[in-house]
């Protein structure tokens, strides 16, 4: 038999969070007797009921045991009772500790999904392989972006000396012949639009082909802070040469392939009603020569 300090044993229970009726199952008795051991109705217990109330309350079992003389048991030692306190108290903070972080969490969130995405544009002219001086051509832009509209641009196109637009669609806003910079505004609503027009180069005063080829560039421009301005990639130089712009490899003739190519890469030409008769009636003949005298082409037949 053994003196258990039953104050003590409760002070430990009920700071582990444990019930008289766990410890009666781990000992193996009952809530009664456990009620009447904490009271000290017995202070004296059989030594292995002792042992599984110390395993049941994870102490030693000296930490139980009545002190000589009968004194109570001092309060418990920090690594038995302080650890379950600090958990008790962490497990009380949880609840105000969660919503705390949300709410502090909340300006970031809003802050990094309210903030305007950079529209990344792409813009990529299309020149035919080659014209001759003083027929028109065709010069198709298409801007893509990633993210839908609406959203407002500015396409500026600079054309070489000696060159002026005929026609666009959609419509340009303006072109300026010192500088030779052709000039849309336009509203998009799409991730693609397209932007063809038909300009000529004239022939030099002396009547002879320019000496180099034609440079082409120009640049997008958007409202956007963060992606002000970008620059037209795809086609930059349109070479001078006495053929048929549909022409591919100048044999004075327009195949079946180049004509289907032509059809199909330069479509955006049904937007201005371009006349594809002549193109036709090449492909349809038996080739052509180009009359530079009278700038025409002669259709052998």
């Amino acid at each position: 038999m053994v003196k258990i300090d039953g104050s003590q044993v409760r002070r430990l229970r009920e700071a582990k969070g444990l019930t008289q009726l766990y410890m009666a199952t781990v000992v193996g008795v009952t809530t009664d007797t456990i009620s009447r051991w904490e009271n000290k109705r017995y202070p004296s217990i059989k030594e292995d009921n002792a042992q599984k109330l110390a395993e049941a309350l994870e102490v030693p079992l000296e930490e139980i045991l009545e002190k000589e003389g009968g004194k109570p048991a001092t309060a418990a030692a920090p690594s038995a009772v302080i650890p379950h306190a600090r958990q008790v108290r962490a497990n009380r903070l949880l609840p105000w500790l969660l919503p705390l972080v949300l709410v502090l969490l909340l300006p970031f969130v809003w802050y990094r999904y309210n903030q305007p995405v950079p529209v990344t544009i792409i813009a990529t002219r299309l020149l035919p392989p080659h014209i001759p001086a003083g027929q028109p051509f065709p010069v198709i832009i298409e801007v893509r972006t990633k993210q839908p509209g609406p959203f407002s641009l500015i396409l500026k196109e600079k054309l070489p000396e000696g060159c002026e637009p005929l026609v666009s669609s959609p419509p340009y806003t303006g072109f300026d012949p010192r500088t030779g910079i052709l000039k849309w505004i336009n509203r998009t609503a799409g991730e693609r639009t397209t932007f063809v027009y038909l300009a000529v180069h004239q022939k030099e005063k002396s009547g002879a082909l320019p000496a180099t080829p034609l440079r082409f560039s120009g640049s997008v421009t958007l409202r956007d802070k963060k992606a002000p301005e970008t620059g037209v990639a795809g086609s930059l130089v349109l070479p001078i040469a006495g053929y048929h712009w549909a022409d591919a490899n100048r044999d004075n003739r327009i195949e079946d392939a180049e004509i289907l190519a032509v059809y199909d890469t330069f479509s955006g030409l049904d937007n201005i009603s371009y006349d594809w008769q002549k193109i036709d009636e090449i492909w349809s003949g038996g080739g052509y020569t180009w009359d530079a005298a009278k700038e025409e082409y002669v259709i052998r037949k």
